[in-house]
């Protein structure tokens, strides 16, 4: 029960960091290059996060610093990857590129991690796939849009990168017998810090004082939800649940409640082929747990 709980709560997380992004661009709308301020907000949140977590438990292993760095490098791969690529693509398509790195998380557990693969697995993962593209697909106001050869590169980075981040943190945790993760999360973000600050020092800058006070408490908020997220995948990773239902399964709830919340709170209109899915989400996950 309690890693359906870990699993409930990395959902969460995962939608809480689409949320608050929305919303700090929703009170920016008029303001240009606030991605720069935004990004150094998130991963400087996240860092005193997860130094508050490491402080509180201390442990030092300089082994484990390696995992960081291969961590942050992956990390600065989907995060230029997801930059690049929105700026010179399709933002639907990019999204389905970000959520079905997740899912080549769980491919790699069938081929490296022994993680059991049944036929009700398969029909799972491809109903996942199913739905990803059902719900990020470009309208038919978007059937020009051309991939190009940088997207398709770019993209590459994003899947690699976030791919990676997923597969560094199983394998420190299973070298480690499940030690140091604070340590190891600490420094690889912290990585991801200097990263976001040197992108903003060396693009157009848009200063902190011409962003919406009000808004600034989003990316902290994100850094922290970002912080959560990681925490339960350190969780779920160390417990009985399966890879292929851990990061499918965060993929698909994540969408799902961003778009909950969407239709709530924004009173947003989704497509018909959204609504399917959706529902094909919700029928992969079921497939998944049997």
């Amino acid at each position: 029960m309690l890693p359906y709980l870990f699993l409930l709560g990395a959902m969460i997380g995962s939608a809480l960091n689409n949320i608050v992004s929305a919303a700090f661009t929703r009170r920016n709308v008029n303001r240009a290059n606030i991605s720069g301020i935004y990004n150094i907000l998130v991963t400087s949140s996240a860092a005193l996060y997860w130094l508050v977590l490491y402080l509180s438990d201390f442990s030092f292993d300089p082994k484990v610093l390696v995992y960081s760095l291969i961590y942050g490098v992956f990390y600065t791969m989907a995060f230029l990857g997801l930059f690049m690529a929105l700026a010179c693509g399709s933002v639907s398509l990019t999204a389905f590129v970000k959520q079905l790195s997740l899912i080549a998380v769980a491919f790699w557990g069938f081929f490296f991690w022994d993680t059991p693969l049944s036929v009700t697995t398969i029909i799972g993962m491809v109903l996942i796939v199913a739905a990803l593209y059902l719900c990020f697909k470009p309208d038919k106001a978007h059937h020009g849009e051309r991939v190009s050869l940088k997207w398709v590169i770019f993209s590459l980075m994003l899947l690699v990168g976030n791919a990676g981040c997923s597969i560094t943190q199983k394998y420190q945790q299973k070298l480690f017998d499940a030690q140091h993760g604070n340590m190891f999360m600490f420094f690889g973000v912290l990585i991801s810090v200097f990263v976001s600050l040197i992108m903003y020092l060396r693009g157009k800058k848009c200063r902190l004082r011409d962003i919406s006070k009000v808004s600034l408490v989003f990316p902290i908020l994100g850094g922290i939800s970002s912080g959560f997220l990681n925490l339960f995948i350190l969780l779920l990773i160390n417990s009985t649940m399966s890879e292929s239902i851990i990061f499918p399964g965060i993929a698909v709830g994540g969408l799902i409640f961003t778009t909950i919340y969407s239709l709530a709170v924004y009173r947003e209109e989704l497509y018909p082929r959204q609504w399917a899915g959706l529902g094909v989400g919700a029928l992969a996950l079921v497939f998944l747990n049997l």
